[in-house]
């Protein structure tokens, strides 16, 4: 079953195991104009941060851009930038599926120290004295598909943190678990906290927190949404300075997808 996009769909979702947590600030998303290319030759894709998914507030730039077409071949893509997003095509001749990234997007150094056993951002003077100079790394990923889905557009780059497809994203099914392996530099990451939100949420009665959950020992994680819709998994990896004068990263990783009956 293949997937296309359908404007105004509310969603909640149930995870296997999960509890709420607050809502990250700024978080990264790609949205397509579809999910399901199979009458496309051409699919427009917007790139945004934002505090509520899936409405653009801040423009994500990334010199990184790129698909990765059905065949596995990368291929660049020179997005257009206005203030809040940022617009990019892409051609969908071919059938199978295509994985749109904005690679490793390096973003500002800022002062960050573990607070309660999570780290935590300053600005300015308050950041306390042990306090450490962390970059941002952000990735965000979207699969769109035309005809049959295909694999090669789903195998992972080896570099920082993503998640590698076990249930293909245009298979999604709602009611039924979709499986994901969080990876680190090509290795699985246990442990990692994942959370997952649901698009148009300000239409809902009430406001539905994001969810969250852990990655097991294997480093994957098995989702089910109970109502079908568009949802922004989303998991943060932070890792320690490489060396003298070097700062620490902080490593985020988005992939959009939809759920469908």
């Amino acid at each position: 079953m293949i997937r296309s996009l359908r404007a105004g769909l509310l969603g909640g979702a149930l995870l296997l195991g999960l509890a709420a947590t607050a809502a990250q600030a700024h978080s990264p998303y790609l949205l397509p104009s579809v999910f399901d290319a199979s009458d496309r030759t051409l699919v427009t894709v917007e790139g945004a941060f934002t505090e509520s998914f899936f409405t653009p507030e801040v423009v994500m730039k990334s010199d990184a851009y790129a698909v990765i077409g059905p065949d596995g071949v990368r291929t660049p893509l020179t997005p257009t930038y206005l203030r809040q997003l940022a617009i990019a095509e892409v051609v969908t001749e071919k059938p199978g599926t295509y994985r749109i990234t904005t690679g490793q997007r390096a973003g500002r150094v800022a002062k960050a120290a573990l607070v309660d056993g999570d780290w935590k951002f300053f600005e300015g003077g308050k950041a306390p004295a042990d306090a450490i100079d962390m970059q941002s790394i952000t990735t965000a990923d979207v699969y769109v598909t035309r005809g049959a889905p295909s694999d090669a557009a789903l195998a992972p780059t080896g570099k920082g943190l993503e998640f590698r497809p076990i249930t293909h994203p245009s298979k999604i099914v709602t009611g039924q678990p979709a499986v994901f392996e969080a990876l680190f530099d090509g290795k699985a990451l246990p442990g990692l906290r994942v959370t997952l939100s649901a698009a148009d949420d300000r239409y809902a009665d009430a406001k539905a927190p994001p969810q969250t959950f852990t990655t097991d020992a294997k480093g994957l994680v098995a989702i089910k949404v109970e109502r079908s819709g568009v949802y922004q998994v989303q998991a943060r990896h932070r890792v320690a300075s490489a060396g003298p004068g070097q700062p620490g990263q902080s490593h985020t990783y988005a992939l959009t997808f939809e759920s469908l009956r």
